[in-house]
């Protein structure tokens, strides 16, 4: 298992879902089963970090490309007076 600074969004996606198939269909032992379960909640807080940042990220150039378009649009309005 590597560090979640070195890995890509996919590949913890894929770690995360690993995880998931050896808890369920797995003859694990509690140990194991215990150590899964952390990284995997340790895994699946850090996907989420990176959605909702990513998330925010869209919001901000939305929020960007609409200002842009109103002040293109304000622009062409008080040109054709």
């Amino acid at each position: 298992m590597t560090n979640n600074n070195t890995q890509s969004f996919e590949d913890m996606m894929k770690e995360l879902e690993t995880i998931v198939q050896k808890l369920d269909n797995e003859n694990v032992s509690l140990e194991e089963s215990l150590n899964l379960y952390q990284r995997g909640m340790k895994l699946s807080a850090t996907c989420d970090e990176t959605l909702k940042d990513a998330e925010k990220k869209v919001n901000e150039l939305m929020s960007e490309e609409n200002t842009n378009q109103n002040g293109d649009t304000e622009k062409v309005n008080s040109d054709d007076k």
